[in-house]
């Protein structure tokens, strides 16, 4: 099973989250995940840097560690914006980028404040909120697309195509990631982790290169092969834990994870 780390950009001053991701690198982890959201609030954290851009400065910052977001959330940018960001981010990073995406919060979900706070139009139905990531990941690779439209000509074209894998807390959801994208990730602890996992394999039909991931605290032990969580977790057929420090950065623990990871 592939270990990942997963920081909160907005929990610490630059300096801090700089050598924390040096140390996540040098620890050797597969793949440094941020956040997309406009306010560190719901993190209790005191401001949130701008997800594409932190990740352009750690490319340059890291040379080898992939990068991802989990997740960048489908309403926070034009479908065609995020194609030329993307194909802007491969083109720094040597074409590091998984693009982790979700499809974002009801009108009344507490998760959806910071849209609301900035008029962001959100979608009332999840059928709809899932429509429209699939009509932007469509769009996308229109853009990216070797044969595109002549429309598209000038615009930037990624180095290498990103696997997009959707972040998930829902079957359906699931389902779609298996059939139309790369992956899928959900939280360790949801109660239907199980379910959501197998619709998105069901719905792959068997593609071995299907990225089924979950994200849990950052607990160095869950690394470990021995440790019971760990275990749990690869019976259940998961390729990738993503480790999430949702507060204020450890280098020195971020670093001591070689252990696990060498």
């Amino acid at each position: 099973m592939i270990i990942d780390f997963q920081i909160n950009q907005g929990s610490g001053p630059w300096s801090l989250i700089e050598e924390s991701v040096c140390a996540a690198e040098e620890a050797g982890f597969d793949t440094l995940w941020n956040l997309d959201h406009f306010s560190g609030e719901m993190f209790q954290a005191p401001t949130m840097p701008e997800c594409f851009t932190t990740l352009t400065a750690w490319a340059h910052l890291v040379p080898t560690i992939k990068l991802g977001t989990l997740v960048t959330n489908i309403n926070n940018r034009h479908p065609g914006l995020l194609a030329n960001i993307v194909s802007t981010l491969q083109e720094v990073s040597g074409g590091r980028l998984t693009l982790g995406i979700g499809a974002g919060a009801s009108p009344t979900s507490p998760w959806g404040g910071e849209q609301r706070a900035l008029g962001i139009e959100m979608l009332p139905t999840m059928r709809a909120r899932h429509q429209k990531l699939l009509e932007s990941v469509e769009l996308m690779r229109s853009v990216w697309a070797q044969d595109r439209h002549e429309n598209f000509q000038g615009f930037p074209r990624p180095v290498t195509t990103p696997r997009i894998i959707a972040g998930t807390n829902s079957v359906a959801l699931a389902r779609i990631a298996g059939q139309h994208l790369d992956g899928v990730n959900t939280r360790w602890n949801h109660p239907g982790r199980r379910d959501i996992l197998d619709a998105a394999r069901e719905a792959s039909n068997g593609r071995k290169d299907l990225d089924v991931s979950v994200w849990a605290p950052f607990v160095p032990e869950y690394a470990d092969p021995e440790n019971s969580v760990h275990q749990e977790l690869l019976a259940e057929g998961v390729t990738r834990l993503v480790l999430f420090e949702d507060g204020r950065p450890d280098p020195q623990k971020i670093a001591a994870m070689s252990r696990y990871l060498s």
